[in-house]
């Protein structure tokens, strides 16, 4: 006979489901960066398999149920996204030159809901790329105050300083032509991740 799921067994479930989501994230934002040719089908495979059979899973504890409809959640908004981004692609809309992406997903006092990915861009030579510099420095501030975050250290002739230092250590350590800077908003906070973009 079947044992019963016990919390434990709950809270590892829905832990796994989680860090399924979170690289499935960051799987998607490879991709649409252009540092990977392949959308990650096999891991959203395996997601979408988790979702359907946590879901079937009987007695969850009601906080057990509000995270599991949280997390799922997450995953549909950004399903939406990608779905958005790719169709972009396809039709030739995104340019990995010289993009952002906003996510505009919203509640309805124009705050933003969880987890996403507020812009993407791809720098060669900040140097010589000030208005790419700009738009990013720009997101960031916007992010931080949104966050509760106090962005008035920030300084643009610092900020891009830094964005010369990383872009050059990157593309050395990478051997790339080019570097990915990406800004999220995890768990309340403003993070922003570079990345090497061959």
């Amino acid at each position: 006979m079947a044992t019963a799921p016990t919390n434990a067994d709950f809270d590892q479930a829905l832990d796994n489901l989680e860090d399924g989501i979170r690289r499935l994230k960051i799987e998607y934002e490879i991709f649409f960066s252009g540092g990977s040719k392949k959308i990650p089908y096999d891991l959203r495979w395996r997601v979408e398999s988790m979702i359907k059979r946590y879901g079937d899973l009987g007695k969850m504890s009601f906080a057990h149920r509000f995270r599991y409809n949280t997390l799922v959640a997450k995953f549909h908004s950004y399903s939406e996204l990608w779905r958005r981004n790719l169709k972009n692609k396809e039709e030739g809309k995104l340019s990995y030159a010289a993009s952002v992406f906003p996510d505009t997903e919203t509640s309805g006092d124009g705050k933003a809901n969880g987890d996403r990915l507020i812009c993407q861009l791809v720098c060669k030579d900040p140097e010589s790329e000030d208005e790419k510099v700009q738009n990013l420095f720009k997101s960031l501030v916007e992010a931080k105050r949104e966050c509760g975050e106090n962005p008035e250290n920030l300084q643009f002739d610092s900020f891009k300083r830094f964005l010369l230092d990383k872009t050059a250590k990157l593309k050395s350590q990478f051997k790339c032509d080019s570097v990915c800077y990406v800004i999220s908003v995890e768990s309340g906070k403003v993070r922003l991740v570079a990345k090497g973009n061959n």
